[in-house]
């Protein structure tokens, strides 16, 4: 996904400063605070009031970073889960993206077998994750994004249920 987005914005004049604040700054400051939280045995809350009280701040923004990734993670995963359902549904017909025979389906939906004859055509992958998936057609913007959609949120739920019996214990009980 990050490649993709990064292919769209720029390309490679940002994948080059990129690279190097990854392997002169990223890695050096995550591996520092493994072997910081490893050695006084703590995690990143107690770790940072423990080396300087001054930076009790930096562990609460490492926990709201994580929460925030743990959200964003979480539904992406909650959409894949969307999509194991829908084609574990249609085990023995044809899937529900690879046509444009569907009610959520535009004129403009091509099949990736076909020509395309308009210039803004869509695939019909494309048309099942915004028009089916996500129902972007029936929302205004982001003053009116429409009601939640049940199934895709008992997805995004039960994958924070998963991540929480997996985390319940910790890592010890896992091994």
């Amino acid at each position: 996904r990050f490649p993709y987005i990064c292919y769209q914005n720029g390309g490679g004049a940002f994948l080059i400063p990129y690279c190097v604040m990854l392997l002169f700054g990223g890695l050096p400051l995550f591996f520092m605070e493994l072997a910081l939280g490893q050695y006084h045995r703590c995690g990143c809350l107690t770790l940072w009031k423990r080396i300087c009280p001054a930076l009790k701040g930096v562990g609460y923004a490492i926990c709201m970073i994580d929460i925030y990734m743990g959200m964003y993670y979480n539904t992406i995963i909650g959409w894949a889960v969307y999509y194991l359902i829908a084609s574990l549904a249609s085990i023995n017909s044809v899937l529900p993206w690879t046509s444009c025979d569907n009610e959520w389906n535009t004129p403009l939906c091509t099949p990736v077998t076909e020509r395309q004859i308009h210039a803004n055509a869509s695939t019909p992958a494309k048309e099942f994750f915004e028009r089916n998936v996500l129902e972007q057609h029936r929302s205004n913007g982001l003053s009116d994004m429409g009601p939640i959609k049940p199934s895709l949120a008992l997805c995004v739920v039960g994958v924070f249920v998963l991540v929480y019996f997996s985390l319940w214990k910790g890592v010890r009980s896992t091994g």
